[in-house]
């Protein structure tokens, strides 16, 4: 996660309860990528709860429930095969009697798009089924909306908010005189609090003119800082003003000027902090230079891995939205193989000296890691030297958009 993406933003709206068990209700539009989030954020065991398809076979079963995985079906695998969730609900529940935490994605499918979708009343149910079944005193259920500058890409940043604690006795009258109109009121404050803390672009594509207009305001940021995990809501706050605007006016919002030069400087993601300093053409080479040799080791230690999953994701993987999974947690996998593989080598060709074969790989990747960012702004912009204006003159516009009333 550190290696793929740039910057995780993170705010919270209300401390994490300790006196009891956390629901974390998540967005999903990114696959398994969205749950890691929180066991990162927070540094505690989170089980997650996940399509049942893929534990049909009995490895992945076991390899899946390792790593605080748990099964959940829905109608669409069949309704014999709802009768499975009791198990994983009995899963769940012991773990709120130690206190642990689940995640689990309330609008029940994996869409890769920046609109909220739908939300099931499933986690609602396991909160309130919880006290009211299982016996459980208190719950609270904590909202985690992830938002991704964009899908799919390599160091693209997120901004993770997560809601104010809703404590789910709240609901116990209501569940009371009628189970379901608790599940419905509970769900409808999980759908509000999300929609304080999504990003919701309409007619949300690739490359929408919304889109264009983020990496135009994108190129001010300067990512740079010590800290991967930065406790900020700002970033979220100006991406979202400018969406809403956009929202409002479509693709009217940006003069014609506007849209001719997006397209005649070739605006990408990879523009992004180009006007954070006032880089010169021989700035940009120098640092070209002087840094490939750090990322050129840092590509090296990562070949094999980056390789293999990107001809996984070519070959073999036919939806997109698991493009992001298999690059992050096959990466890591194979990684893994690959600095024993290169211990038992360099051990068995060098003895004790072998250690260091893999240790200096590790540390040729994570020096590769810290300098990558400003790399890519060098590889990918010292083209652009002479044509700054143009890329002001974007910024401004959609900076002139956000401040207009």
């Amino acid at each position: 996660m550190r290696f793929w993406f740039r910057r995780v933003y993170v705010h919270y709206h209300g401390e994490l309860p300790l006196d009891a068990p956390v629901i974390f209700a998540s967005t999903h539009p990114n696959s398994a990528v969205d749950y890691l989030f929180s066991p990162l954020v927070h540094h505690q065991r989170t089980y997650v709860l996940v399509r049942g398809d893929v534990f049909e076979k009995p490895t992945l079963n076991k390899l899946f429930r390792a790593i605080f995985m748990l099964p959940v079906y829905r109608f669409r695998d069949g309704f014999a095969s709802l009768n499975k969730n009791e198990q994983s609900f009995k899963e769940c529940y012991n773990t709120f009697d130690r206190n642990g935490n689940v995640l689990i994605f309330s609008e029940g499918i994996c869409v890769q798009e920046k609109m909220l979708q739908p939300l099931r009343k499933g986690t609602a149910r396991l909160a309130l089924d919880y006290i009211h079944k299982h016996g459980g005193k208190k719950i609270y259920v904590v909202t985690q909306a992830t938002n991704y500058t964009r899908f799919r890409s390599f160091r693209a940043s997120t901004m993770v908010n997560f809601g104010e604690p809703i404590d789910a006795t709240r609901y116990n009258d209501l569940y009371l005189q009628n189970p379901n109109k608790a599940y419905e009121a509970l769900t409808a404050d999980i759908a509000s609090n999300f929609e304080k803390d999504f990003i919701s672009a309409k007619n949300y594509s690739d490359h929408s003119t919304t889109e264009m207009a983020l990496m135009a305001l994108r190129l001010n940021y300067c990512d740079g800082g010590p800290n991967w995990l930065v406790p900020n809501r700002s970033r979220f706050e100006l991406e979202n003003s400018l969406v809403e605007k956009m929202n409002a006016l479509g693709d009217q919002a940006l003069s014609e000027e506007w849209k001719t030069k997006a397209l005649a400087v070739k605006l990408s993601t990879e523009n992004e902090g180009f006007l954070s300093r006032n880089y010169t053409k021989f700035d940009l080479l120098l640092k070209l230079i002087t840094l490939a040799p750090f990322v050129g080791l840092a590509s090296l230690s990562v070949f094999v891995p980056r390789a293999l999953t990107n001809w996984l994701t070519r070959n073999k993987i036919k939806d997109i939205i698991f493009y992001s999974t298999i690059s992050v947690i096959g990466g890591v996998l194979i990684y893994i193989i690959q600095l024993l593989i290169l211990l038992i080598i360099g051990i068995a060709v060098a003895g004790i000296y072998g250690l260091a074969v893999p240790i200096f790989t590790v540390i040729a990747t994570m020096i590769g890691i810290e300098v990558m960012d400003e790399y890519r702004l060098a590889k990918y912009n010292w083209r652009h030297a002479h044509r700054r204006a143009d890329f002001e003159f974007l910024h401004q516009e959609v900076s002139a958009l956000i401040a207009a009333h």
